[in-house]
């Protein structure tokens, strides 16, 4: 004889949330697949007909077979909102313009401390054929 506990089987349905109706007939379907109940025993307390029962036994054993698929791990990726989008456009065009802001500076740092070098290039000498 096996050790440890008995199954509890269908009565862990009675802890679950949900109608008691909801309850009932998910005991049911478990009781029927373990061999407890049959299928017409089943019918009889749940006052449904067979057809009625078998499809929604297989329509629930679909749906737990749906939840165990394999989903990727981790977190699912957060898309950004239209104001993190904004934002970070805003960011993008603000490091643009202190960049330009910089070479300017720049610029203006070389024309006061090389003013001939600016005028040497603004007209270029012609050449001659």
């Amino acid at each position: 004889m096996a050790g440890g506990r008995r199954p509890n089987g269908s009565r862990l349905v009675k802890d679950l949330e949900g109608s008691t109706v909801a309850k009932r007939r998910m005991q049911m379907i478990l009781e029927t697949l373990a061999g407890e109940k049959t299928v017409p025993q089943a019918c009889r307390e749940l006052g449904v007909s067979p057809a009625a029962f078998h499809k929604m036994r297989r329509r629930f054993i679909q749906q737990a077979v749906s939840l165990l698929e394999p989903k990727p791990a981790g977190r699912p990726r957060k898309e950004p909102s239209e104001a993190d989008r904004v934002r970070q456009s805003l960011e993008e065009e603000n490091r643009e313009l202190r960049i330009d802001l910089e070479a300017a500076r720049i610029r203006e740092e070389l024309a006061i401390t090389l003013p001939h070098v600016l005028k040497q290039n603004k007209n270029p000498p012609k050449k001659t054929p």
